[in-house]
Order: C-alpha cells, then sequence, then structure tokens
C-alpha cells in the first residue's frame, strides 16, 4: 500500500479540507508549487519528493521518443494530473499518452477518457507502488495501456535482457486488468506497437555521464 509522506512545512489553511471532509482533485489544484508532487488515492493525500535526475532524464527522452511517433493531433505530456473516476483518487504519472484531438482548453487536470496510456518509471524507493499498486490503479480506471520501465536489473529480467527493460500493458477489457503484451530491452532499437507504433533502443534513454 502506498506510504502517506507528510510534507516537510504543514499545509495553509486554505489547502485543507474541512473536518471529516477527504481532500478532492480541487485542493491539489491549489496546491503550492514547492519540491513535491502532490497525488490523492481515496480522499487521502500522497506527498513524494519529485524523482531524481536520472528518473528525469529517463522519462525526458521517452517523452520525446513517444511525442515523435504520436499520430497527427496527439499529445504527450509529463507532470500532469490525472482524475482517476472520482474528485478524491488523482495521479501524476511520468508521461501521459493522450488520445488524439482531445481538447485540452484551461483544464487543470485530465480525465481517464483522455488518456491512451501511461507511463511510469521504476524508482527504487517506489518500486513496489510502481510495479503493483499503480497498474492495479489504472487499470480499474479504464486506460487501455500501461509502460512500466525497469531501469535497473529487477526480478523479472529474462536471459540475455539488458536494462533498462521497457514492460508494455495492455487492458483486458473483460477482467479489467492489464496482461503483459510486449517487451523491449535495451541494447539494440526495436519496436513497440502499443499504443502506437515507436522505435527505439531502450539503452538509449539512460544519461550520457560523459
Amino acid at each position: 500500500m502506498v506510504a502517506e509522506v507528510a510534507p516537510e512545512q504543514p499545509l495553509p489553511p486554505r489547502y485543507l479540507p474541512g473536518e471529516g471532509e477527504p481532500f478532492t482533485i480541487h485542493h491539489l489544484l491549489e496546491m503550492p508549487g514547492d519540491k513535491v508532487r502532490y497525488e490523492l488515492f481515496e480522499g487521502a493525500l500522497l506527498v513524494s519528493p519529485w524523482p531524481a535526475i536520472k528518473h528525469q532524464a529517463i522519462r525526458d527522452e521517452l517523452r520525446l521518443c513517444l511525442k515523435n511517433s504520436a499520430p497527427r493531433g496527439g499529445n504527450v505530456f509529463t507532470d500532469v494530473t490525472v482524475r482517476l473516476g472520482s474528485d478524491v483518487t488523482a495521479f501524476v504519472p511520468d508521461i501521459v499518452v493522450i488520445r488524439p484531438q482531445v481538447k485540452l482548453g484551461d483544464r487543470g487536470f485530465l480525465e481517464t477518457e483522455d488518456v491512451l496510456a501511461v507511463v511510469e518509471v521504476v524508482s527504487p524507493g517506489s518500486a513496489g507502488t510502481d510495479r503493483r499498486f499503480k497498474p492495479t490503479l489504472h487499470a480499474g480506471a479504464g486506460i487501455p495501456c500501461f509502460w512500466l520501465v525497469e531501469p535497473q536489473r529487477f526480478r523479472g529480467i529474462q536471459p540475455g535482457e539488458q536494462p533498462p527493460v521497457v514492460l508494455v500493458h495492455e487492458l483486458d477489457e473483460e477482467s479489467g486488468s492489464y496482461r503483459l503484451a510486449e517487451r523491449l530491452a535495451g541494447g539494440a532499437k526495436g519496436r513497440i506497437t502499443l499504443p502506437y507504433p515507436v522505435e527505439f533502443d531502450p539503452a538509449e534513454l539512460l544519461p550520457q555521464d560523459g
């Protein structure tokens, strides 16, 4: 289960719900622009630090890959909030792939029907959340495709694979859960077809240290 981490300083009263009331996405929109990530699960406020530089580098390179391959009218974003079916549950995936021709306007968050796929890059401090909790949550919300990026060696790595490994999950509408549909390991350029075709070598997502 996701751990709730208290911010370093208490939130001012204007960001807090009334006594006995849950946090909602509307509270999130009023949160200060500090160096933490605010999310919600069933009315509980979840606070976590922004990811490390390596994490951000992988995320940003992968966003470019997805953006450059997106169908006409498609968008790919980082750092956007997705409302998962109700005002009391909302998350900020590492990457969000928007359905083509969705009109964004001045909205402060996305709805699940706007989203074609989400991507999470596994962090050492939140591996269990990234691998189990978030896929279950996003599948339950009906998001068609979920990418999990494993930057380091992990228990499910296959013989001969080199990280990063991209695991692509597709929603099984009958069961309401994800199934592993595709995987791509670092070391050679390959092709993923979901949510649309994109070709890249996962090894090229890693930051170059010199």
